[in-house]
């Protein structure tokens, strides 16, 4: 067994790093343990969304990320936005407002990892860390 442990800060970097955001993410930052996120929507009334990210849980290989958006009214929207964006994401992620759901077994399938399973991931303060 191995431990993995990186701050949030390291680990947007490696994202950063390896294009692993999607095109639509204008800007992404930490704070207050949370990555925050500014996605462009291509839309002319609402052309771009705050979101932060937050870890949750993680359990039979999927880590849960609660997300909420910039206001209480962006919230009261998260619903449809959430319905026209489950069809762009990839297999392995799934909506289930307010959280988002990441099969972490099909994420390392679909980046062709090999002979790696995660045991657990867990998030203390700013560091996140993952067994295998």
């Amino acid at each position: 067994m191995a431990t993995i442990t990186f701050t949030l800060e390291e680990l947007l970097e490696i994202l950063k790093s390896n294009n692993l955001l999607h095109k639509q993410i204008v800007r992404a930052e930490v704070k207050n343990n949370c990555i925050e996120l500014i996605i462009d929507t291509k839309m002319f009334m609402l052309p771009a969304i705050p979101v932060s990210l937050k870890y949750v849980s993680f359990e039979n290989n999927t880590a849960t990320f609660e997300v909420s958006l910039g206001n209480s009214q962006f919230n009261q929207a998260m619903g449809m936005i959430g319905n026209s964006y489950q069809s762009k994401l990839p297999y392995f992620v799934k909506l289930d407002l307010p959280n988002i759901l990441v099969d972490i077994q099909q994420l390392l399938e679909h980046k062709n990892i090999k002979g790696i399973q995660v045991k657990e991931i867990s998030q203390e303060a700013n560091k996140l860390s993952i067994i295998i």
